[in-house]
């Protein structure tokens, strides 16, 4: 029995080393410049929007350009790794009626892929804070704990939504929607001290905002930031997670059945 446990868990884990692979050197092959795209375009972004809003908010963003990149790529990896694993079941459906594979290494390795695109957006942000002589702190190491955070809350909800959208179809129109209006409530280019209450209260129980602002605490102040946010975002993390994960098991087999 635990020899049939390790060599399923080796055989998992390879294929979703495999997926990773997939996933990465797919989203670039026809791409003159391939992965330098990874670099491009969250700079290209912070030059346009530093262009029009830093003289705007000058006064209230020290470090437009740092403070709106560490905005822009935590919501452009949750836009990313949600979408991929929204789309992870119907985009291998063919393999789902011919052989039996864990379904959610798909959605996993999904995520895993962008979690890299990830990773090179963080060298661009480094880059960036070295051109613009922003300080590096010592408590920017612990910016691992929202982004381990963040990780959960993707895997919660690209879990659910991988079962939702295989049933309709709809949802991935709609959540296209949802997902370019996430960026405005987010404070990606604007201070949040600029959004009167109640409105803010509000927006900082959004998971995504409070995981930003926890970033934005550690890399660019070098402070830990209230432990009222890093809770809230903690556990409201965790039970879309939950939640994401017990939908998953419960109708990933009666939705294949269904492709």
């Amino acid at each position: 029995m635990t020899l049939e446990i390790l060599k399923r868990g080796t055989s998992e884990n390879f294929l979703l080393k495999q997926i990773i692979k997939k996933n990465f050197t797919s989203k670039y092959k026809d791409s003159f410049i391939g992965v330098l795209w990874s670099f491009l375009n969250p700079l290209i972004e912070m030059a346009l929007l530093t262009a029009i809003f830093s003289a705007v908010f000058a006064r209230s963003i020290e470090n437009f350009p740092v403070y709106f990149l560490t905005g822009r790529i935590v919501i452009n990896f949750f836009n990313s790794g949600t979408k991929i694993a929204m789309n992870s079941i119907k985009a291998n459906r063919s393999i789902f009626n011919k052989i039996f594979v864990p379904r959610y290494v798909f959605a996993l390795g999904g995520i895993c892929s962008e979690f890299l695109n990830f990773l090179m957006s963080i060298i661009v942000l480094i880059a960036i804070m070295i051109l613009t002589q922003a300080p590096f702190y010592p408590m920017a190491l612990l910016s691992v704990i929202p982004i381990g955070v963040l990780f959960m809350l993707i895997t919660g909800i690209g879990l659910m939504l991988a079962i939702v959208c295989t049933k309709f179809s709809d949802i991935a129109y709609l959540y296209k929607i949802f997902t370019s209006l996430l960026v405005y409530a987010c404070a990606i280019f604007y201070p949040i001290t600029s959004v009167p209450q109640p409105m803010r209260g509000y927006m900082e129980l959004n998971p995504v905002y409070g995981i930003i602002a926890q970033f934005r605490s550690f890399v660019m102040q070098g402070q830990m930031p209230s432990t009222q946010l890093m809770f809230t975002t903690f556990v409201v993390s965790l039970i879309i997670f939950i939640i994401g994960v017990l939908i998953f098991r419960k109708y990933q087999n009666r939705i294949t059945l269904e492709l």
